[in-house]
């Protein structure tokens, strides 16, 4: 026993030697004139970025937590009265090797990406994710309870553009103010988190470094610093759509004044969200339809069950966890599924006859009830999430 304990204990200290210190608690942002703001290229090269103070030091949560990163990332944060802009340089020793993949918005395309966390907030509970690939594909998260809950379908309206050069990568970003929700102080203290994946390494690094024993996303944060006379945004966002469809048969009877062989349809629609204060916000959507969302991947179903497709608009999928509560077997009901006996939630239903095809986005083959105006109100009061949902149908929903 005594040979064996000088051993452990030089052991210890080499450990604690070698352990790279957590990075600094806060960071700076810099003010730039409108006239001086950056041009969104992807390039660095903009003469406002020399102004902001350079940011590194990351650190690998993966594949070995706590050492320094194999590539060094200099980050740059300015602000102006509209938007947050930040520029990155990703330096990597192999350019050749940048794993860059298009894919569309919120898809997963396994490349190399920065990230951004922000609490603009500043409760140490929510956060906006801001996510951007080497071939400039975007993806945005809202995370709210420290983590405990992310929701992917939040699309907010900003701008990134990346270059792959001898050096590595750079990325700018610029996030309107009004996409953010913070306080009206003078000084403002946000929280902020930068993340870089290297694909080809399976290296996630990170500033601050979070350690896989420790828990919290928005808590972790570091504060950002040198937010100033920030003026409240105006946030309005009108989102209109125009959808026609057509429909062909062959008549049973060339004599039929009803069927003509052919019949087109058309609709209109708008999807709105108004700020009403800097912690509540109206959603509301007129004469929602499938058509105004991207269309589905094809897929071949082969089984005798129906392929259930996802809820893809707008409306009805973001921020829908405000009005999720506990439904049956434990589970969670959701803006559209059926109310449950006795009362329940405004949701929207689909109705369909017995003998049409099962596809919820085919033209014809979808009868519904028309909602023709459904508005919400998600928001925070006093550190609680609240929200109001309310609805009006101008049609009866047709007989089965």
């Amino acid at each position: 026993m005594i040979p064996i304990l000088p051993l452990l204990l030089l052991q210890s200290a080499s450990v604690d030697r070698a352990r790279v210190p957590d990075a600094p608690a806060t960071v700076t942002a810099t003010r730039v004139a409108p006239a001086s703001r950056p041009v969104l290229d992807g390039r660095l090269d903009d003469p406002a970025w020399t102004l902001a103070t350079p940011i590194g030091g990351l650190l690998q949560r993966d594949p070995q937590e706590g050492a320094p990163a194999t590539e060094r990332v200099d980050v740059r944060i300015l602000y102006d009265a509209e938007a947050l802009f930040i520029g990155a340089r990703l330096f990597d020793a192999s350019p050749q090797s940048i794993i860059r993949r298009l894919g569309r918005r919120d898809a997963t395309t396994h490349s190399d990406e920065f990230r951004v966390l922000l609490d603009s907030y500043h409760d140490r509970r929510t956060a906006f994710e801001f996510i951007v690939n080497a071939a400039g594909a975007k993806r945005d998260i809202l995370l709210g309870d420290d983590g405990g809950y992310s929701d992917d379908s939040w699309d907010a309206v900003w701008e990134a553009a990346t270059a792959v050069d001898s050096l590595g990568w750079t990325v700018e970003m610029r996030i309107p103010l009004s996409q953010l929700r913070f306080s009206g102080v003078r000084a403002q203290v946000w929280g902020v988190r930068f993340e870089r994946w290297i694909q080809r390494k399976n290296e996630f690094d990170m500033l601050p470094l979070v350690r896989k024993t420790e828990s919290g996303v928005a808590s972790r944060f570091a504060d950002l610093l040198g937010l100033e006379d920030l003026p409240a945004p105006k946030r309005v966002e009108l989102l209109p759509y125009v959808v026609g469809r057509g429909h062909y048969d062959t008549p049973n009877s060339p004599r039929d004044p009803f069927d003509h062989g052919s019949a087109y349809l058309g609709g209109v629609g708008a999807d709105l969200k108004y700020g009403v204060t800097s912690n509540l916000t109206l959603d509301a959507t007129v004469n929602p339809d499938f058509g105004q969302v991207d269309l589905d991947p094809a897929f071949v179903n082969l089984t005798a069950f129906e392929v259930q497709l996802e809820e893809k608009r707008p409306f009805f999928v973001e921020g829908g966890n405000i009005f999720g509560f506990a439904g049956n077997g434990g589970g969670l009901a959701r803006l559209s599924d059926r109310p449950p006996a006795g009362g329940g939630h405004l949701r929207r239903t689909v109705l369909r006859h017995p003998d049409e095809q099962h596809h919820p986005r085919r033209g014809e083959a979808e009868r519904q009830a028309s909602e023709w105006l459904v508005n919400r109100y998600p928001g925070r009061a006093h550190g609680t999430r609240v929200g109001h949902s309310g609805g009006h149908d101008d049609q009866p929903a047709p007989s089965r």
